[in-house]
Formats: structure tokens, C-alpha cells, sequence
């Protein structure tokens, strides 16, 4: 089976349910990537969180960028897909502190605060993340196996780590 690559930009969302499918976002620093799976219907979403709220954000900003508006959308894409909130297998990884000498206008610990914020969104959709790999100084490049929910984390220092749809984190 070859892979079809599926990239996630930053302020984009991604939904699938081609097993050869891999939804990725690259080098994710303050921003946050949420994966969410179904084992049942096979069904992956990921969503390149920027910002934690759209109260900050300009208004042609696309909802799939800020945290409180994005990881809602991302459970109705999924169920709208054929998922059911109740089997959705969600982690959380990004919000690193990559920029800790600057100060951005106000946006300093932005990652901290992305994670955060993600974390309240999914709480809000009663969705409880199985794993975690956030924080730290090291940028993250996140890849979704739809064929079986592995989500795979590579980062420059420590090279990559894989998660099961368990939420299990296993190194390589």
C-alpha cells in the first residue's frame, strides 16, 4: 500500500478515511496539531492550531486557526464523516516554546497557551486526550496514519516517537 501524503497547514483542518492516507503539519513550534481517530470507522482529522482564540485573531481569519473555534469544528468534520464522538481517540502535540528570548506584543508563552486553550476546547467536547507531547523548545513534525491511528513525532534532537491509536507513546 503507497501513501498519499495530506498536508495541514498552519490554520487548516483535515479529515480522511483512505487508509493510505497520512495527514502531516510540519515543523510545528507554538502552534498545536489535535489528531483525532475513530478505530471503528477508520476515520482520521487533524487541525493545525495557530492561535488560542479567535477574541485575538482578525475577521477573515479562517476558524480552523484558533483553538476554540477549530477543535469544534474538527469533532463536526469528523462526525460528519461518519465518526461518533464517543470513540474519538484525541492527542495533543506542539506548543513549544520556541521563541523564549523575544517578546511578540504580548503573545510570549503563545504555545503554553495554545495547548491550553486546546485542552478547554476538547474538554467542552467532552473528548479527553489519550497523549500528549507538548511544551519544550523544540519544534515537531506530526504525521496521522488513517490505516491504523499511529501518529508518528519526529523533532530535530530526539528524533521520532510513535504514538498508537492507544495513545500509547513508544521511541524509535
Amino acid at each position: 500500500m503507497s501513501e498519499r501524503l495530506v498536508m495541514v497547514n498552519m490554520g487548516q483542518l483535515a479529515v480522511s478515511g483512505n487508509p493510505e492516507a497520512v495527514l502531516s503539519a510540519l515543523g510545528l513550534g507554538s502552534c498545536v496539531a489535535v489528531c483525532a481517530y475513530d478505530p471503528v470507522a477508520r476515520l482520521g482529522g487533524m487541525i493545525h492550531v495557530v492561535l488560542p482564540s479567535s477574541a485575538i485573531g482578525r475577521s477573515n481569519d479562517g476558524p480552523a486557526k484558533f483553538a476554540d473555534l477549530g477543535v469544534p469544528r474538527l469533532v463536526a468534520a469528523m462526525q460528519k464523516e461518519g465518526a461518533a464522538c464517543s470513540r474519538l481517540r484525541t492527542s495533543i502535540l506542539g506548543g513549544a516554546n520556541v521563541l523564549s528570548t523575544l517578546d511578540h506584543g504580548g503573545v510570549s508563552h503563545i504555545g503554553a497557551r495554545n495547548v491550553e486553550a486546546v485542552r478547554q476546547a476538547l474538554a467542552e467536547a467532552r473528548l479527553t486526550p489519550l497523549a500528549e507531547d507538548v511544551g519544550g523548545k523544540a519544534s515537531r513534525t506530526v504525521r496521522l496514519h488513517i490505516s491504523d491511528g499511529d501518529i508518528v513525532v519526529k523533532t530535530v534532537r530526539a528524533g521520532e516517537a510513535h504514538m498508537t491509536s492507544l495513545g500509547v507513546l513508544r521511541a524509535q
